[in-house]
């Protein structure tokens, strides 16, 4: 099964979504306000807003990118569908945090360096994920970890998507 990826990666990106899945599914649900109080329920879905953000500002690109260069959707479906994963799993607990990021971003006019663009916007959300969890509770920083991980293993696959 390929899917426009050197040979090799498939079964790495197939692994890392398997071990995503089970990550997501083992720290995702958002907990009650414990003893921090209400200011840290309040900090905790700030938090997790602006990750959602970045997921959906992620997607969006995915989806310009796939708008510009139709030749790139089979070959950028699975990473889009870990986007949309993370999104799920930030969002659970807040429908607020889901919606349009703003105007839809730009592509570069060669599919090549629009792969190169995607790379790097998976490698700064997963930047922001980890500048983020000094300031996450517990369990919403295993949580941004394990995305933080998971862009970082995006970001290097994607670097080996061809045109």
């Amino acid at each position: 099964m390929s899917f426009g990826i050197s040979s090799g990666v498939p079964r790495r990106a197939l692994l890392a979504s398997c071990l995503l899945a089970g990550t997501l599914a083992g720290c995702t649900s958002g907990g009650g306000t414990g003893s921090g109080g209400r200011a840290a329920a309040v900090s905790t879905l700030g938090l997790r807003r602006r990750a959602a953000r970045d997921s959906t500002a992620l997607l969006a690109r995915y989806d310009a990118t796939v708008a510009a260069h139709p030749s790139l959707a089979r070959s950028l479906s699975p990473f889009r569908e870990i986007v949309v994963e993370h999104l799920s799993a930030l969002s659970e607990a807040d429908a607020a945090t889901t919606g349009a990021a703003g105007s839809p971003p730009e592509v570069p006019g060669e599919p090549a360096r629009a792969v190169s663009a995607l790379v790097d916007a998976e490698r700064q959300a997963a930047d922001e994920r980890l500048r983020a969890l000094g300031d996450a509770p517990p369990e919403l920083a295993r949580l941004l970890a394990s995305l933080a991980a998971a862009g970082a293993a995006q970001a290097h696959l994607l670097s080996e998507v061809t045109a």
